[in-house]
């Protein structure tokens, strides 16, 4: 076991391969810094979001811990880009490379509706008022730090 172990740290090519996996790997991004209107698509609770620097993300559900006017820092984003420009990886990008915040501009609910639920093979419907939570927030902050 520990002569194939040695046999393949020796390989040519095979530590190579372990220092590149692990080393990210970065293109040059000056190209996409000069751009005027920058995207990027992020992920809050796993849900993707296509925002630019203005919009308003509209949350389904009750941000528990942030309160309005607190300034929120986004680190799960997939890709950024612009018209000419795209960089978008598989997992999250590298959080010192851009910089996204966003404000919470209100905590409120949607107005109320009734909804009907049925079961099958069942006259019988049963009509419950909704009134479902969501957070607004304004992106205030989308920038390349390189």
């Amino acid at each position: 076991m520990l002569n194939r172990l040695v046999n393949n740290l020796a390989r040519p090519g095979f530590a190579a391969g372990i220092s590149r996996r692990f080393q990210s790997t970065v293109p040059d991004l000056t190209p996409l810094k000069y751009e005027q209107n920058l995207y990027a698509s992020l992920r809050v609770h796993n849900k993707p979001y296509l925002v630019t620097k203005g919009d308003e993300m509209i949350l389904p559900f009750r941000l528990k811990n942030a309160e309005v006017g607190d300034v929120l820092n986004f680190h799960d984003v997939t890709t950024i880009g612009s018209r000419n420009y795209t960089y978008n990886v598989s997992g999250s990008i590298d959080p010192s490379i851009f910089t996204i915040k966003a404000v919470v501009v209100e905590k409120t609910k949607k107005p109320m509706y009734v909804k009907e639920i049925t079961k099958r093979r069942n006259r019988h419907t049963r009509h419950v008022k909704v009134k479902h939570d969501y957070t607004v927030l304004r992106v205030s902050e989308l920038k390349l730090n390189i």
